[in-house]
């Protein structure tokens, strides 16, 4: 904040209305008292100010601002800390997080086992739990700051702001991750984090990425957006989805297993592999290169762990090489290769 406004803030803790009245009343022989000089120092200490001109920024920074502290609300217990600048809160079944990004909105998750019965579902406790979340963001916002230079959190009458880690100053700046334009008080009330896509101050430049395509003005968000946590229902323990994809992937690497010549081999890569209905495996083989009387004996010991049938089938593909019977004599990927480099250079013709 600005100079004369820090001081009418440090006032009104000592109970005047304004710096100028209480300097009017050391005029008149008031003189701060112990608790007075003790409000101010808590004051001073809990918006993260440096209390002392000598102390020195490693010393200093986050000093204050304990890693995790437990405590209590509406009878639930709940555990608050930090992680490189968001603010996070968790009890049993549920995690609230206020990102560094003042522009972005919390985040709430909840375990999809206590969907029902969280108490983050209840709007009372999830306000009076977002106060505490978001006083204690102030506090790690200030004392982030009190090592940048001045002007990197408060743009000047110009919109001039000051890079916070690699310095330079412009009163428009570049994102280099979403491609957009940021002024420079957008960028000192935001933290140097993009307000269109919310990326680190690493990403912000003073010149665009494309110079013939600057971008378009980053918008601000308003207030309802960045007030309204975003809630998710998640799933937070390690889960296997057994899609076609995953199913796919297990599969191909059980056929090639059972692969014995390079073609076969060629034939496992390019097999065409779909789940129907989550109950069943459709493998078509290509003709030419998988033989007919092969049965994929590991690829059906997967399917039978996965609970799956097997069906399969052979059809004619577009061939990768000429000569597809090159690879049926061979279990070697470089000889093949040295039998088929030299074919085309008998046969045909090599573009690289």
């Amino acid at each position: 904040m600005a100079h004369t406004e820090a001081l009418n803030v440090l006032a009104a803790e000592m109970g005047f209305a304004h710096w100028k009245e209480l300097t009017d009343a050391t005029k008149e022989g008031w003189l701060p008292g112990d608790e007075d000089l003790a409000k101010a120092g808590e004051f001073v200490r809990q918006v993260g100010a440096k209390t002392e001109a000598t102390a020195s920024t490693r010393d200093f920074q986050h000093n204050d601002e304990p890693t995790s502290e437990e405590g209590e609300l509406c009878g639930h217990q709940f555990q608050i800390g930090d992680y490189l600048g968001d603010v996070i809160v968790s009890g049993v079944g549920w995690e609230l997080r206020i990102p560094e990004a003042p522009f972005k909105a919390p985040i709430v998750e909840i375990d999809e086992r206590y969907a029902e019965t969280s108490p983050v579902r209840e709007p009372e406790f999830l306000s009076k739990l977002l106060d505490i979340a978001k006083e204690r963001s102030k506090r790690i916002r200030a004392q982030m700051a009190v090592d940048w230079p001045r002007r990197s959190t408060k743009a000047d009458l110009d919109g001039v702001a000051r890079h916070p880690i690699g310095g330079g100053e412009a009163s428009v700046w570049y994102c280099h991750s979403c491609d957009v334009q940021i002024t420079g008080t957008q960028l000192a009330k935001n933290y140097w984090h993009c307000p269109n896509c919310g990326t680190h101050p690493l990403n912000i430049h003073m010149e665009p990425f494309d110079s013939k395509s600057p971008g378009k003005p980053a918008e601000t968000p308003n207030d309802a957006q960045r007030e309204t946590p975003e809630v998710r229902i998640v799933e937070p323990r390690l889960t296997l989805h057994l899609n076609e994809e995953t199913v796919s992937v297990l599969i191909r690497c059980a056929l090639l297993e059972d692969a014995t010549s390079v073609n076969e081999r060629l034939g496992a890569m390019r097999a065409e592999i779909s789940l129907i209905d989550g109950e069943e495996v459709w493998i078509t083989f290509d003709e030419l290169l998988w033989p007919e009387d092969k049965e994929p004996t590991s690829a059906l010991a997967v399917a039978a762990k996965l609970g799956l049938e097997v069906e399969q089938e052979l059809s004619l593909f577009t061939e990768p090489f000429a000569w597809p019977d090159l690879g049926s004599v061979t279990s070697k990927t470089e000889e093949f290769t040295a039998t088929l480099l030299k074919a085309y250079e008998e046969h045909g013709v090599i573009k690289r």
